[in-house]
């Protein structure tokens, strides 16, 4: 390899900068971006030629850092197209060699405002990315003789650049998230330890650093925040920096806590492949201010930890690193939710405040926040991972190799922390096992009706029309039904469900208004007979606030128990 010159292509005058007379006439910050590739990117700032590596895609071990000043109004988008090297279409290198392979790639990023000093964006799971090309599709190619490109184990798929991808009002939600990646992974070459990075900015790439040749991926700086210095406690800030990926959390701390606050909506989809339906769907949360999710910073443990067969049947017992509470895998009836058609496809639904939340460890979170990194806290202050094949205690944790403790996922009951091992407090021993930890974050019903469990239900797909309008579609019998929901700036909520036959029934809330029923009503300001429960739905009784005398339960009513 040649001796590395750093050598910066030349930034556009602000003329080409200036996108409109209104980002021209918006205050303009210096910043400095450092970026470390393998091998090769190209960076453009709101659809604008920013940056390119100065060592050619073609130079085959093209291992540098770049350092580049610029001028910037905030907020903006950095949009980056990367490149591992590759020969040709078969992904591979060293091509009829003994050195025959598929590369690997990787990519680092930090922005720093010059004024300020401090770190204000980095490369990290948070970033949305999308193959354009992916080589060989199976690895058997790399042992192949002579490597043709499109043939036997040589298949590959490339696609064109989206228009308009580097535009700052380009969508990208349909984007992966990067994976975080270590460096002993990665094993970053030349020109990388020329930087130094700020302890957030990770190397990033896509779930498959072989294969995935050609990423495009993107970053949205606002330069109104820094990230957590590396002069606060480390264990702080990283996990500051895990709570990062997902835009709508938001955290802080105090003496005591980590707070977190959230909507508790995740930003992958929801409700898909429930078969045991509560007629729940899930609505934004106020986690924030004094009702966020609150985790001890300082964890102690417990000298007789409380199970979760006996305690915390009723509210989370963790917060996952996208805002969304985690609750026991048990229901408040003391069944698995996993194992009677309760939870969709990632581990989740929504309880009867319509709030979404987890009864299983989200383990798809990994992908987000990386490997070997947590994916929640325990609202006892310690971590919970993805499944490990170290041996774990009877509350599915173990003390690692620097002497913390951690909580595991299992694929066997109870799936997820059988026991607090922490000490918490509860809110009263004498409701156990309805007790629950405190603080606790509150979740706020806006429907006011009743809903049970509808039989024969199977949730078919959801949908996010807007960040105020959601469609649910399920089957009833394999007769599709439909509920379109949305909200108002006002906090006025419409439900408006429709039946196989196309007939539509209509209820509305007033957000905050919990005292009185409101009254259901149409698109025509009418009053229409209240919505009836579904023909195959059970009546439900409860005691207090605990349900019996029906199909799901085991507990009898007493004989004055009333109708709810």
């Amino acid at each position: 390899m040649k001796p590395f010159i750093p050598k910066i292509l030349s930034l556009f005058s602000i003329g080409c900068l200036a996108f409109s007379a209104t980002a021209m006439s918006a205050e303009q910050n210096q910043y400095n971006i450092d970026v470390w590739a393998d091998n090769w990117f190209s960076a453009y700032i709101d659809g604008k030629p920013l940056l390119e590596d100065s060592v050619p895609i073609t130079t085959e071990r093209s291992f540098n850092a770049e350092t580049h000043q610029f001028s910037a109004s905030s907020p903006f988008v950095l949009a980056f197209m990367i490149k591992d090297f590759k020969e040709n279409d078969t992904g591979l290198e060293y091509i009829a060699s003994p050195r025959q392979q598929m590369g690997d790639g990787g990519f680092i990023t930090q922005i720093t405002d010059l004024k300020s000093g401090n770190v204000v964006a980095v490369s990290d799971a948070s970033m949305r990315c999308k193959v354009i090309h992916k080589a060989p599709l199976d690895s058997n190619c790399a042992k192949v003789a002579k490597p043709i490109a499109g043939q036997g184990e040589c298949q590959f798929t490339s696609e064109a650049e989206p228009a308009s991808w580097q535009m700052p009002n380009f969508d990208d939600s349909a984007w992966q998230h990067a994976t975080e990646y270590s460096v002993a992974q990665v094993r970053p070459k030349d020109g990388y330890d020329e930087i130094k990075w700020d302890a957030n900015a990770k190397l990033i790439w896509t779930d498959d650093l072989e294969k995935d040749n050609t990423l495009l991926c993107r970053l949205v700086v606002d330069g109104k925040h820094t990230l957590p210095t590396t002069q606060n406690n480390t264990a702080h800030s990283h996990m500051h920096s895990l709570f990062q990926h997902s835009h709508h959390v938001k955290t802080s701390e105090d003496s005591d806590y980590l707070n977190v606050e959230s909507n508790g909506l995740p930003e992958h989809n929801m409700m898909v492949g429930i078969t045991n339906w509560q007629q729940q769907v899930p609505l934004p949360q106020n986690y924030t201010g004094q009702n966020s999710w609150k985790i001890p910073l300082k964890p102690v443990l417990a000298d007789e930890p409380m199970l979760t067969k006996d305690h915390f049947h009723k509210g989370a017992i963790a917060i996952a690193v996208n805002g969304v509470p985690i609750f026991t895998a048990m229901n408040n009836r003391g069944e698995y939710a996993a194992d009677i058609g309760e939870l969709d496809q990632w581990g989740g639904h929504s309880g009867r405040a319509d709030d979404y939340h987890y009864h299983l460890a989200p383990e798809h979170l990994e992908k987000v926040v990386g490997k070997g990194n947590p994916i929640a806290y325990a609202l006892d202050g310690y971590p919970l991972y993805g499944k490990t094949d170290k041996t774990l205690d009877k509350y599915l944790g173990r003390f690692n190799e620097t002497g913390s403790y951690e909580y595991h996922a299992t694929n066997y009951p109870p799936y997820l922390i059988a026991g607090l091992r922490g000490k918490v407090q509860v809110d009263s021993l004498a409701n156990a096992p309805e007790d629950q930890i405190e603080p606790q974050a509150k979740s706020q019903p806006i429907r006011t009706d009743d809903y049970g469990p509808l039989k024969g239900a199977k949730i078919t797909d959801f949908k996010k029309i807007n960040d105020s309008s959601y469609s649910l579609e399920y089957t009833v019998n394999d007769k599709p039904h439909q509920v379109n929901y949305n909200w108002d700036e006002k906090g006025q909520y419409q439900f408006v469900y429709v039946d196989a036959d196309g007939k539509e029934s209509v209820e509305t809330f007033q957000k905050n208004d919990q005292k009185q029923r409101p009254a259901p009503t149409n698109g025509a300001g009418k009053n229409p007979e209240p919505r009836p429960p579904a023909n195959n739905q059970e009546p439900r009784k409860y005691c207090g606030d605990g349900l019996c005398d029906n199909t799901e339960s085991n507990q009898q009513c007493p004989a004055d128990c009333p109708d709810k």
